[in-house]
């Protein structure tokens, strides 16, 4: 039940965990017979951490379809700061024991709560009405497979209810795992290598790439232990980019405004990496030597080039680690209350 997997191992295991969660996702969707949702019903997706950058997703997928769709921070709800009066919630904890997740679902109406978890023996299923577990696969303490196996699961979820045209989609994402963990392994070394270098690194993104960009600002600071935060692309230019220095690195995820930002800090020394689909005709500081491109395929669904981006980071973070004096898995500072004891089962 508690994340022991090795982030290698399991970051190459996602392909088979993504495929097993599939069908396990499929399997209990078909049991539990939800009905379709109206067009004009709204879903709160309610969560703690990584789960929670992984809610970008969906919220953008359902956004570009005109439906009502936002992610809210778990203890917000749990504690009265943010109130949900969506027609649905997804309460998801990889672990099925975060307990703000839990007491969050204890505040919202019965027969609206879906949960999304590893683990469906654990106490999220007395919380929630459906609970859809991702397979019961071995996960890493800087979360791998069951950040992806999520996203895998708002696709097959949203397409069953007909909120979104994602079940084709969901079944490429094992697929679509696969071939980024052999195409991107050499220019993640590359990557790996200029995080490994910086003071502090700043990660960027909109829409869905907010999703990888909140992400792989969470596993720098809980892997590589360097200061970094997240931001949406045009808060980002509102003010936090100020603090950028020769020490630094910016990490851009994205086809539009992101492509012309690295041509403002390049000249100060700032190395900035971006991952985008667009051209280097179209990246106006194509060629900088401060600059390093990642190329993902044009067209991707949100749900799977979310998954790219992903393991993009994910890569990167493997080869980072090697120019650091401890291992990924081990944490410094540890809380007793961000989970709830293991359940018997």
């Amino acid at each position: 039940m508690e994340p022991t997997a090795s982030f290698i191992d399991a970051m190459n295991a996602q392909p088979a965990n993504l495929q097993l969660a599939l069908e396990t996702v499929a399997r209990e969707l078909d049991a539990a017979a939800l009905p379709g949702w109206g067009a004009d019903e709204s879903v709160a997706i309610v969560a703690m951490g990584a789960s929670l950058n992984s809610a970008h997703v969906p919220v953008a997928a359902l956004a570009e379809t005109g439906r009502p769709a936002t992610a809210v921070i778990a203890s917000d709800v749990a504690d009265g700061l943010a109130v949900v009066r969506a027609e649905h919630a997804i309460i998801v904890s990889e672990s099925g024991r975060s307990p703000e997740p839990l007491a969050a679902a204890a505040v919202l109406p019965q027969g609206s709560r879906i949960g999304v978890t590893n683990f469906p023996d654990q106490p999220i299923r007395e919380a929630t009405d459906i609970v859809l577990g991702l397979g019961g696969f071995p996960d890493s303490p800087v979360y791998t497979s069951g950040y992806t196996a999520t996203i895998l699961a708002y696709a097959l979820l949203l397409d069953r209810v007909g909120a979104l045209d994602a079940g084709a989609e969901a079944a490429r994402l094992p697929g679509r795992a696969a071939d980024a963990l052999r195409d991107y392994a050499s220019i993640a070394e590359t990557v790996g290598g200029v995080l490994a270098q910086a003071t502090s690194i700043d990660v960027v993104g909109r829409g869905s790439s907010l999703a990888a960009a909140s992400e792989l600002s969470l596993m720098v600071r809980e892997g590589l232990r360097t200061p970094s935060s997240a931001f949406e692309t045009y808060q980002y230019l509102h003010g936090p980019m100020e603090v950028l220095s020769s020490d630094d690195v910016l990490v851009l995820f994205g086809d539009g405004r992101e492509t012309t930002i690295p041509s403002s800090v390049l000249d100060a020394g700032v190395r900035v990496v971006l991952v985008t689909s667009a051209s280097a005709e179209e990246v106006p500081s194509s060629g900088h030597p401060g600059l390093t491109i990642v190329t993902v395929p044009a067209g991707l669904g949100h749900f799977e080039r979310s998954v790219v981006e992903t393991v993009i980071g994910q890569l990167a973070i493997a080869a980072a680690i090697g120019h650091k004096p401890y291992p990924l898995e081990e944490f410094l500072y540890h809380q007793d209350d961000t989970k709830l004891p293991v359940r018997a089962v």
